[in-house]
This record gives C-alpha cells, structure tokens and sequence, in this order.
C-alpha cells in the first residue's frame, strides 16, 4: 500500500486525537511509524494502527476507517487539484474512477494496487458499483465517496453489502442514493 496512505492517516491521527495518542497508536500496534508518500508498506501495518486506535479510543475500526476516507478524499483533492475539476457531481466523479483517476494514479506510481470499481448502473438518483479488493478496506471506499459527495455539497446515503470474502479477495455491492 502506497505510504501516501500511511502518513496521512498518522497525520489524521495527530489532528483528531493527539500527538501522545499517535505515539501510543504506534507503540501498541508495533510499527515504527517511519513512512514516507512514496514508499510502499504492509496494509496489515495500516489495519494492525487503526486497531490499536480504536482500542485506544473506544471507536470501532469501521468508524475509524470511513472517517479516514472522509479525511483522505479532502487530502487527496488537495494533492491532485485537477483530478477533479472537471467534473460537476460525485455521480459523475465516482463513476469516473476506475477509467480515468486510476490511470492517472497508475501513471504515478506503477506498483499501485488499486480497487476497482465496477459501476452497474446509473438511474436518476442512484449509483450501484461493485467494489473488488485484495484489501478488506470496503468503508475507506464508502468514507472516500462520502467525502467526495461533501466536496460536491450533495446529501447522498451510501451502503454496502459484502459479497465474496475471503483471505484474498474482498467484494461489495455499493449502492448510493442522492438525497437532493
């Protein structure tokens, strides 16, 4: 997984919690907490942190998790400004991911391991997708589209129903509804 994903996460940790927070977060999942953007590190690092801190915090991980997504989409928009400037609702972004942003992401760092998102259809106000993964990070997915749909200024209501899982491969049937 891409460090990217690690330091920005420890960042959100910092921000939301607390640096001494961070540090015991580090210490209990047993990681050093040396990542850089660029590098590429174990996702079980990442879910062995975000364990440790919802023990920490008495937050579930699939809250910490869809909370990081929601933080990571507002960094990530940040980093790549025109990743999304063309487009003009999280309908037409979302269903833009897997053709458009992820080839871009491919372009920077080739060793990627993406998700992929499948969409299945797209009717007046709701959106089915299929997610594929070889990681179980089905509500980083949901966080990261709930925050796309705060960027837009649109009230959408995302769930998920878990499909085939196993030690390898994770899917879900997203479905997400535009309240206006």
């Amino acid at each position: 997984m891409k460090g990217v994903i690690f330091t920005e996460f420890i960042e959100m940790v910092e921000d939301k919690f607390s640096f001494d927070i961070k540090d015991e977060m580090l210490k209990k999942a047993k990681v050093d907490g040396i990542y850089t953007q660029a590098g590429n590190y174990p996702t079980n690092e990442l879910l062995s942190m975000i364990k440790a801190l919802a023990q920490l915090s008495n937050i579930s991980t699939e809250s910490l998790i869809y909370t990081y997504g929601m933080h990571l989409f507002t960094v990530l928009i940040r980093i790549y400004p025109k990743s999304i400037e063309s487009y003009k609702s999280s309908f037409e972004f979302i269903s833009n991911v897997e053709n458009v942003i992820h080839p871009e992401v491919k372009k920077l760092y080739p060793d990627s391991q993406l998700p992929t998102f499948e969409i299945i259809s797209i009717k007046n106000n709701e959106m089915k997708i299929i997610y594929k993964s070889t990681k179980p990070l089905m509500e980083l997915a949901k966080g990261l589209m709930m925050g796309c749909a705060k960027y837009y200024n649109e009230n959408l209501d995302i769930s998920y129903k878990k499909m085939k899982t196993n030690n390898d491969k994770f899917e879900a049937l997203f479905t997400l509804v535009s309240r206006g």
